[in-house]
């Protein structure tokens, strides 16, 4: 496993990096796309050819999907995905915070992670919503942390350790601490998506602040969910290095169109404010026809 993070430039607590896994670099502050593996709307390949060096995908949903599953096992997730570039994925703990459960042991998600030949795998750590009673944050911080231990002692891969502790920015920083003195890769700061979504932008600040106090300066940083362009700026101020988002897919299915200033309804526009490829080749009118 090569792993390799340096920083050439900084503004704010903001930074620009090289990553380097496993003989693939990126530039950082970087943006993953969030890849479905049983749909692939936009193929991982198209996504290398519009500059994406790194994807993310769900390891938990290729687990228990038994044909996706063999696949993945027999030819790896590279060639199952027919994407080169940086294969970073998640464990099953935004379907843990969304439904409650998951049928996958920490150690076995992670053993799975490596057999398939992950870039940068995730151990099963426990997402706390915002708001949590502290008795409850505190005890999903105890597990995280027990989980952290066991995927440090096995694991071959680089690896995120995500800094939880819901909206208790000393359960963030004392996490932090924690897994900063481990031996991981990547600190994702989790558990963040509902903040966002609600648009409690100062409480957003108060978790990435309280996690970077604790998060040793060298490692990377990301946050997870983080994928609308009005959140890109401010995060990076506050020296976040990596996003990922499924938002790209999710909005365009509902027929949303995302701006640096908010995101408008395809029917409300008559033109669009971009000069990319394909926006200044369609209008509004042709692309809702």
């Amino acid at each position: 496993m090569e792993f390799r993070f340096e920083v050439k430039a900084r503004d704010a607590a903001g930074r620009i990096g090289k990553l380097t896994v496993n003989g693939k670099t990126i530039e950082t502050p970087a943006i993953m796309p969030v890849v479905n593996p049983k749909q692939l709307i936009v193929t991982p390949k198209e996504l290398k050819e519009m500059g994406f060096g790194i994807i993310i995908t769900n390891s938990y949903i290729v687990y228990k999907t038994p044909e996706l599953r063999e696949k993945a096992l027999d030819m790896g997730i590279h060639k199952l995905l027919d994407y080169d570039g940086i294969i970073e994925v998640d464990s099953g703990s935004f379907q843990l915070m969304r439904y409650g459960d998951v049928k996958v042991t920490n150690r076995e998600i992670v053993q799975f992670q490596q057999a398939i030949g992950v870039d940068i795998g995730t151990f099963l750590d426990i997402p706390t919503p915002p708001d949590a009673p502290r008795e409850k944050a505190e005890e999903d911080l105890r597990i995280t942390l027990e989980r952290a231990r066991e995927a440090e002692e096995i694991k071959e891969i680089a690896m995120n350790a995500a800094v939880q502790g819901s909206t208790y920015p000393d359960l963030r920083t004392y996490a932090a601490k924690r897994l900063s003195e481990m031996n991981f890769e990547i600190h994702p700061i989790g558990a963040v998506v509902p903040l966002m979504e609600s648009y409690r932008y100062r409480d957003l600040v108060d978790v990435v602040i309280a996690s970077k106090l604790g998060l040793r300066p060298d490692r990377p940083v990301h946050l997870f969910g983080a994928g609308h362009p009005m959140i890109f700026a401010l995060a990076v101020a506050m020296g976040v290095d990596l996003f990922d988002s499924a938002s790209y897919a999710l909005y365009a299915k509902d027929d949303r169109y995302l701006t640096p200033e908010g995101t408008k309804k395809l029917e409300e526009l008559e033109y669009f404010p971009c000069s990319c490829p394909v926006c200044s080749r369609y209008t509004p009118q042709e692309l809702r026809e």
